[in-house]
C-alpha cells in the first residue's frame, strides 16, 4: 500500500486529518490485511538546517509550519506501528518534487505558467519573490519510481528521498526562461515566500537509499521540461526560437 495522498494547505485541523489522521486509519488497515505502507513524508518535518548541512534520518525532527508538524505527526504514527512490530512501514521523507501537474499553488507550477504565458503575450517583465533559497528538487518520476522501490524492498522506517543537491530556486526560474523562450526580464521584487525565509537551505543525504540499490535517473533538466509539458494546452509553452 502507497500512501501519496495528503494536504500542503490548510487549517490546522485539516491539515491533521490529511497528514496524520489517514496515515493513522491506514495502518489499521495495513495491519489488518498483512501488507507493506510506504508513507510519503515530507522534509519540512526537519524544519531549519544549517548551511551546507544534509539532512539525515536520524536528525532532530523541528518543524516549523503547521504542515511539517502534521507530516511529522503521521511519521511518529508510523514509526511507533513500526516499532510495536504491528506492520511493515517505510516513510519517505520526500523534499521538492518537480515534474508534470505541479498545480499554480507551488512555485514551480505558477512559474511555468506565469512564464508560458508572458511568452506568448510578450510581457517585459515576471515578478516572483527573492529567488536565493537553496531547494533538493528531485524528479516527481524519481519519486513514484522510489515509492514502489521501497514497497519492494526491505527499506524501513524514514528514509530520505531527493536528488542529493542543493541549487538556489533562482536556477529553477532560469532553466524555464529558457525552455521557454521568455526574452523579457526577471524581477525579484514580490512579496516573499515565509517557508523561504524560515527554511533558506534544504538538502538531504541520499546514502540510505542510494544503499539500498536505488539509482536516479532523470536530471534536473529533465523534470523542467516535464513540468512545461505538463501543462494544460492553454498553459503550454512557445517553441523556443531558434
Amino acid at each position: 500500500m502507497i500512501n501519496a495522498a495528503g494536504r500542503t494547505a490548510g487549517s490546522p485541523s485539516e491539515l491533521a486529518r490529511a497528514n496524520a489522521l489517514l496515515p493513522a486509519r491506514l495502518l489499521e488497515e495495513a495491519a489488518r490485511v498483512n501488507v507493506k505502507l510506504v508513507h510519503l513524508g515530507s522534509a519540512a518535518e526537519y524544519g531549519a538546517v544549517p548551511e551546507g548541512h544534509a539532512s539525515r534520518e536520524d536528525d532532530p525532527a523541528r518543524p516549523l509550519s503547521p504542515y511539517g508538524a502534521s507530516k511529522l505527526a503521521g511519521t511518529v504514527l508510523i514509526k511507533e506501528a513500526l516499532r510495536s512490530g504491528r506492520v511493515q512501514a517505510a516513510v519517505l521523507r520526500l523534499t521538492n518534487p518537480l515534474g508534470a501537474g505541479l498545480g499554480a499553488g507551488t512555485l514551480p507550477g505558477r512559474a511555468a505558467r506565469e512564464l508560458a504565458q508572458a511568452t506568448r503575450a510578450g510581457q517585459d517583465t515576471v515578478r516572483f519573490g527573492p529567488l536565493g533559497a537553496r531547494r533538493d528538487f528531485v524528479d516527481a518520476r524519481d519519486v513514484a519510481r522510489a515509492a514502489v522501490h521501497a514497497l519492494t524492498s526491505d527499506l524501513s522506517g524514514v528514509v530520505n528521498m531527493g536528488s542529493g543537491q542543493a541549487r538556489p530556486v533562482r536556477d529553477l526560474v532560469d532553466g524555464l526562461v529558457t525552455l521557454t523562450g521568455f526574452r523579457g526580464q526577471i524581477l525579484e521584487d514580490a512579496p516573499g515566500s515565509p517557508r523561504s525565509g524560515d527554511v533558506p537551505y534544504q538538502r538531504a543525504d541520499i546514502s540510505r537509499l542510494r544503499d539500498s540499490g536505488f539509482t536516479l535517473r532523470h536530471t534536473f533538466h529533465d523534470s523542467l521540461d516535464s513540468l512545461l509539458c505538463g501543462l494544460e494546452p492553454t498553459e503550454a509553452r512557445s517553441p523556443v526560437p531558434g
